[in-house]
């Protein structure tokens, strides 16, 4: 196996987590920072529902002028932004195209009326209804959650041999889940998420699942680090986004099961007060594999973020925020979690390491 870190060396990655852990606590307050300041997230039209247009002009496009045009139809409301350069344009109309016309040729009129000089082309619509828009949003969230749900049962049963408090838990959940549906049919599909996820993460501690608690924390730092970094942006937050997170979830989750796995076979007839120096050499062993994959990886998502073209854009920004994000949580987050979150927790690892 090609090794890019020379055979031998030793980092001490756990004796400087906790200041990678502030670093990490400082960039997730500075993405909900975001969040919360700007209202929410900035969603594409397959969340928000409504009309995309996407104008090209002759010549360069000035976005307040368009605003004025735009606000003279009564659309004054409406998101405006370049796409890729100054000639091409973005509208994201908050509504959709009524019986009474086409909102694409009215927006064209307006413009054609304040910019007699400019030749516009209509280059793409697209509509989306807010019912569409709204299980959309729902879909979406299901399948992060579920997503992380099957991490919880894996790593449960792979590592702590605890196949049946992981599929305890998937039965909680359904019960948890199922009865708010039945109490408040009308509730969020985010408040059901959020308290199943509480759920979720409780019961990993109450039945010392810490395998699975370090790689969900994880997995949730990589997570909102990049809709932090959208938020922060003011990147649009569409479906190819959650696309993104998906492949980032199962990206984070091969990087921390390997180590997971180095840990649990260094740990055989290994004492417990040798879990923190076996954790750090599993780090260091593995490391050469994580540099040549997190590379490799990395040339190719750098490639499609530079020159892919403004479609796959903010697809490819996501997969390069989380890919890091990734690697970075596996080494500093997951492992130094798994160590001293509580010590009683790393007890309990060594002795499912021993099995």
């Amino acid at each position: 196996m090609l090794e890019i870190v020379p055979h031998g060396l030793h980092i001490d990655f756990l004796g400087r987590a906790k200041l990678f852990i502030a670093l990490s606590v400082l960039a997730l307050l500075a993405g909900v920072g975001s969040i919360v300041a700007h209202g929410g997230l900035n969603l594409g039209i397959d969340f928000s529902g409504g009309t995309l247009l996407q104008l090209r002009f002759d010549q360069p496009a000035v976005l307040s002028t368009i605003r004025d045009a735009l606000n003279a139809v009564g659309l004054g409301q409406s998101l405006v932004q370049h796409f890729g350069d100054e000639r091409e344009v973005l509208i994201h109309l908050p509504q959709a195209p009524d019986e009474t016309g086409n909102l694409g040729e009215r927006v064209l009129a307006a413009l054609q009326e304040r910019l007699p000089e400019q030749k516009i082309e209509i280059r793409r619509v697209e509509v989306v209804g807010p019912q569409v828009s709204s299980d959309l949003r729902q879909q979406a969230l299901f399948a992060m959650f579920y997503a992380i749900l099957g991490i919880v049962i894996y790593i449960s049963g792979r590592f702590e041999a605890k196949w049946l408090a992981a599929l305890g838990l998937a039965v909680v959940l359904f019960a948890v889940t199922y009865t708010i549906t039945q109490w408040s049919p009308g509730v969020s599909p985010t408040v059901l998420i959020v308290v199943a996820l509480v759920v979720t993460m409780g019961f990993c501690i109450l039945l010392q699942l810490r395998y699975a608690l370090a790689a969900i924390v994880a997995v949730f730092h990589d997570v909102l680090i990049t809709v932090g970094c959208f938020s922060l942006l003011d990147k649009a937050f569409s479906l190819q986004i959650i696309a993104a997170l998906l492949t980032i979830i199962g990206y984070s989750l091969n990087d921390t099961i390997i180590i997971f796995d180095r840990i649990r076979e260094n740990m055989h007839g290994q004492r417990r007060e040798q879990f923190v120096t076996v954790v750090n050499a599993s780090i260091n062993q593995t490391l050469s594999r994580t540099v040549l994959t997190t590379g490799t990886t990395l040339i190719v998502v750098i490639v499609l973020f530079l020159f892919g073209g403004e479609v796959i854009h903010d697809f490819a920004f996501a997969l390069l925020v989380g890919m890091i994000a990734g690697t970075y949580s596996t080494v500093f987050i997951a492992s130094a979690l798994l160590v001293y979150w509580p010590r009683q927790g790393a007890k309990r690892a060594v002795s499912a390491a021993n099995r």
